[in-house]
């Protein structure tokens, strides 16, 4: 989840530092143009929904505005030095140090999102706010206890991480629609209660393998998405567990 972050920051920062060194601009390149086709596809939309360019416009400014946003808000050159050494003895100062500065950086990306949310369908546009609004808690999981969840050594845990996915799959065999499921905004009691089940069933998977704290992910995408649905009616509090914060 870190490295998620960490990856997205990298990339979208990486035309500041290709600076440095020839490497990293040929990586900045590739980037740009990663984020040129992504635009382009997105203008036509954009035009089609809003009747102008202005909005498109916005959001090639707001974009390339990113990443001297983030270096204001990150130490990049040593975030990413720290990185590279970063192990069980050094995590009590990296993540304390560096949680704080990738908290403020998740500000940079509201611009963008706000004009992008102008050139979705509906549909489109709550899928985004999930995910946007999981990148809060998401970091929050990540800094926990200073990352402690990226050094768990002990063998359930690293056998139930290995096989993460493997239970995601068997678990959403429960949904009989997965295309009414992406319609937040459609989903009833029947479909609200099949991801319930997903959800029994995917903790289920993790207390056979006996590594429970791995829910703590699952639930990080199973959440918001009952938050930003209908099912937020009909699932209660008690099931929608938080994940603990870490004050950062």
């Amino acid at each position: 989840l870190l490295m998620l972050l960490v990856g997205s920051i990298s990339v979208l920062t990486s035309r500041v530092i290709a600076e440095e060194s020839s490497e990293s601009e040929s990586a900045s390149e590739e980037d740009s143009g990663g984020l040129a086709v992504f635009l382009m596809e997105i203008s036509s939309s954009c035009r089609k929904l809003t009747g102008s360019k202005e909005t498109y416009e916005k959001l090639v400014l707001y974009s390339s505005l990113v990443p001297l946003c983030i270096i204001t808000k990150l130490d990049l050159e040593s975030f990413s030095t720290e990185l590279d050494s970063l192990d069980n003895s050094t995590r009590a100062q990296f993540f304390p140090k560096y949680c704080p500065q990738l908290n403020d950086s998740l500000v940079c990306i509201e611009p963008v999102a706000q004009e992008l949310r102008k050139c979705l369908k509906p549909e489109e546009i709550e899928i985004l706010d999930v995910v946007v609004n999981m990148l809060p808690d998401g970091l929050n999981l990540a800094c926990k206890e200073n990352g402690q969840i990226f050094f768990m050594d002990d063998a359930n845990f690293n056998n139930c991480s290995d096989n993460f996915f493997n239970y995601v799959e068997k678990c959403t065999d429960k949904i009989s629609n997965t295309t009414v499921a992406m319609d937040l905004s459609t989903l009833g009691p029947e479909q609200c209660a099949e991801l319930a089940q997903v959800r029994e069933c995917f903790e289920q998977q993790l207390v056979e393998c006996k590594a429970p704290r791995l829910m703590d992910i699952f639930d990080l995408f199973y959440r918001p998405v009952m938050k930003a649905s209908p099912c937020k009616n009909h699932i209660t509090l008690d099931e929608l567990p938080q994940i603990e914060s870490n004050a950062i």
